[in-house]
């Protein structure tokens, strides 16, 4: 039964609390670094951005129960570069603040991938801290950094909603990893082989913790039980006419710590991935643009959660001359679960599938408009549950 009366109003009348309860709060903030920046040079000794994205959404058919969810989501972000600092050369400083609150959509859905990519316990943490020093060809990154920043990113892909079409989770479930919302300490050397070749390798603290334990990301800790992370990326772009066309990524990732599973011990697990990123064509009247972009992913472990993740999806930018930003995609996710995993139900369990289609609208201004409509076979969390319907409607504002 879909739930659009009874259910909905109380859930609007809460979310229309929260978001002036923290609306407010993050408007002045807004207002107070805004007139902070306006007062410095043209080019300030500080770069300060931000956002602010909250979701409506609503979970309209299936999964664990029919109701309403607001997400909120807000980044600061401080850029120092040393040379305007008057300190030295080709240096950078990196700052991120996160702040999350809101319900959680998942719980109502069920699945496995998370249908929406902001979604977190609510708090206010130091999301990142690094220091990024260039060279002629290379450059080295060490602090607290978010993995997929770097490795196992789809331009495309992150378009969409969906978490797996962000990072997927043959990455994001299978082991501790450095991402939203917790990242963790780590050093990344990056090398520009040529324009169109470059390779990135990594070590992070393999275990972040979680977000009770860890709700402000300032529980540093590195030992042997923390274990560690090693990631490696080959990425390849090729041109047509001048202009990217395609991007091929190839990683592979080790994640060494002592887990248990089905009371057997393991000490590391490892996997690879794939991610392509194409232009289909363009435009050259309307300047519209048609891409798409493919992930795959292996864990070479059985006792990992998902054995392998398949994903594709198709992006149109610039509907028309005067919605030349605007742009529709459509989004599929596969994914596979291990046999051990599938041990842990009685009635076994059915692999996941998310379809997403979407559509986002930029204003003139600051704002963005995103209605989003997901539809999930098989929620993953649960072998019993019906297959799910989601709506919703994201709103973001950009400074």
């Amino acid at each position: 039964m879909i739930c659009l009366g009874n259910c909905f109003y109380p859930h609007l009348a809460q979310t229309f609390f929260n978001f002036l309860k923290y609306g407010t709060t993050f408007y002045f903030l807004f207002v107070f670094f805004s007139n902070t920046l306006a007062a410095q040079e043209k080019q300030p000794v500080i770069e300060f951005s931000g956002a602010y994205t909250f979701d409506l959404a609503s979970n309209l058919y299936g999964g664990v129960k029919q109701g309403n969810a607001y997400l909120g989501n807000v980044d600061l972000n401080f850029d120092f570069e040393t040379e305007r600092l008057n300190l030295w050369n080709r240096g950078h400083f990196f700052v991120y603040l996160l702040n999350n609150h809101g319900n959680s959509l998942s719980e109502l859905m069920g699945d496995y991938q998370v249908a929406n990519n902001i979604e977190a316990e609510s708090h206010t943490r130091l999301y990142e801290i690094w220091y990024e020093h260039n060279f002629d060809f290379w450059s080295i990154l060490i602090g607290q950094h978010n993995l997929n920043s770097v490795f196992a990113i789809s331009e495309t892909g992150l378009f969409f909603i969906n978490n797996s079409f962000g990072i997927q989770p043959d990455l994001s479930t299978n082991f501790s990893a450095s991402i939203f919302p917790l990242a963790t300490l780590g050093g990344v050397i990056s090398w520009r082989i040529w324009d169109r070749f470059k390779l990135h390798h990594a070590i992070y603290d393999g275990d972040p913790g979680t977000e009770s334990n860890n709700p402000n990301s300032l529980n540093w800790k590195i030992s042997k039980e923390e274990g560690a992370l090693l990631i490696n990326e080959i990425q390849y772009t090729t041109q047509k006419d001048s202009l990217q066309q395609s991007t091929f990524k190839f990683g592979y990732w080790r994640h060494i710590q002592e887990r248990v599973v089905d009371q057997v011990s393991y000490s590391n697990s490892q996997g690879v991935y794939f991610i392509n990123d194409h232009i289909v064509c363009r435009d050259k009247t309307s300047g519209g643009t048609l891409s798409a972009f493919s992930q795959l992913g292996f864990s070479l472990n059985e006792h990992n959660p998902v054995k392998a993740y398949l994903s594709g999806g198709l992006l149109y930018k610039g509907i028309s001359h005067r919605r030349i930003d605007d742009g529709i995609g459509l989004a599929i996710g596969h994914t596979y679960f291990s046999d051990s995993y599938q041990s842990n139900f009685k009635k076994g369990l059915k692999n996941e599938t998310a379809i997403e289609i979407s559509y986002q609208w930029i204003t003139k201004g600051r704002w963005t408009f995103q209605p989003n409509v997901q539809y999930i076979l098989n929620p993953g969390s649960n072998s019993q549950l019906p297959n799910a319907l989601m709506g919703l409607i994201r709103f973001g504002l950009y400074w």
